[in-house]
């Protein structure tokens, strides 16, 4: 196991791995987060901190209420082995693109990583156990289809009877068996395994921010404008295009200017935190964070798992999987 990941203790599970934060990293090893002190305040207060003291919060994929050998399953067995692969897969996107010796194992540990980014927010995580727990399984059909995968025995009739039977852990567990499968769809891993990949290095003053909502995604990936970015450094950006014309109109303008519009998405989405090498954009975080958000992943994903079970079961898609 690499350095940057033995920090990495069963509860310490991080939403922005060491090997993506660090470099932002200055020469004492450390890289500026901006938060808000009081969330229902405005003021944005800037702190240097070690990549491995940030981007994390204790036991945030687990489930609570089974033994610990396997409450940390998700972390241990999925978030680490893919962040550790896409450490690797990164190091080869800073020559500039994949190159000849990359490994498949890599090319999709760094999609899974990129998928990861669209739902592994403490934000997501939150969201995602309230709309399992209120919203999934919250109707009979929904309840018998998950009670008949699980393999249990027993006749329950109503909601509360499939909820007795399936457990107090059964929400928890749904929600992290529901986000590692998202993260592995594979017709999503074909689709960005498709794009183009470049690494842009960008220089001058202005520098690339990264935030807990770091990831720009187009709605689709099969589409001639459907892209992916994403900073990988101050200098540094992951560019994924369908077409070589629309990654030149994305990158081709005023190196100032793609920063910017790279930063006001990145920062606009933030909800807790944004990070970046120094404090020089205490006055651009102040101004953006959290501002301007769009739909997240999830949140698409709800509307249209929402619009499944308004229909009649006869019509619905969503109880076989």
């Amino acid at each position: 196991m690499t350095k940057e990941f033995k920090q990495n203790e069963p509860n310490k599970h991080h939403f922005l791995p060491v090997f993506y934060l660090k470099e932002w990293a200055g020469a004492d090893g450390r890289l500026v987060q901006f938060s808000r002190p009081n969330p229902n305040g405005e003021r944005i207060k800037p702190l240097r901190r070690h990549p491995s003291a940030v981007g994390y919060i204790n036991r945030l994929y687990a489930v609570e209420g089974i033994p610990e050998n396997v409450a940390n399953l998700f972390e241990t067995e999925f978030t680490r082995p893919v962040d550790t692969e896409a450490s690797a897969a990164m190091r080869r996107l800073m020559k500039g693109r994949f190159d000849a010796d990359a490994t498949q194992k890599e090319m999709v540990a760094w999609i899974k990583f990129l998928l990861s980014l669209m739902m592994r927010m403490p934000a997501d995580i939150k969201r995602l156990k309230h709309y399992v727990k209120y919203d999934w399984f919250s109707d009979l059909p929904s309840l018998q289809a998950a009670f008949n995968r699980s393999g249990m025995k027993g006749n329950p009739q109503t909601a509360e009877d499939y909820q007795k039977l399936l457990g107090p852990t059964f929400h928890e567990r749904a929600a992290m068996v529901a986000l590692s499968g998202m993260m592995q769809v594979e017709t999503a891993i074909k689709a960005i395994g498709q794009l183009q990949w470049t690494v842009h290095n960008i220089d001058g003053a202005r520098e690339f921010l990264t935030s807990d909502r770091p990831l720009i995604a187009s709605v689709g990936m099969n589409g001639p404008k459907s892209h992916i970015i994403l900073p990988i450094g101050p200098h540094r950006v992951f560019v994924a295009t369908k077409t070589e014309e629309f990654r030149r109109r994305l990158v081709e303008k005023q190196p100032w200017d793609f920063v910017t519009t790279v930063n006001k998405y990145v920062v606009n989405n933030a909800t807790d935190y944004v990070y970046g090498s120094n404090g020089a954009a205490l006055r651009f975080v102040q101004k953006h964070m959290g501002k301007l958000r769009e739909e997240t992943f999830l949140e698409r994903i709800n509307r249209r798992r929402m619009a499944e079970i308004a229909k009649p079961v006869s019509e619905r898609t969503d109880l076989n999987l």
